[in-house]
């Protein structure tokens, strides 16, 4: 038996995903700082939630992971 799918978190970390200037969400309209990889505001929440709607769809993505090195294990 299988549960339901977990929708897939988008990973704006990065200092390019944050604007100075507040713009409306493109998704749910109230201001937002952040802004997806094409330049469109949007809250992080609100890019998830669309992203488990339109699965598939690469219209939200994360930013890219660096490559760690095998010497960068913290554990």
């Amino acid at each position: 038996m299988t549960g339901p799918t977990r929708p897939l978190l988008v990973d704006w970390r990065a200092g390019l995903d944050y604007r100075r200037d507040a713009r409306p969400c493109v998704l749910c309209g109230n201001l937002t700082p952040l802004r997806s990889h094409a330049g469109e505001a949007s809250h992080k929440v609100c890019a998830e939630d669309w992203n488990a709607k339109y699965v598939g769809e690469t219209r939200f993505v994360s930013d890219a992971q660096p490559k760690l090195r095998c010497d960068d294990d913290h554990a």
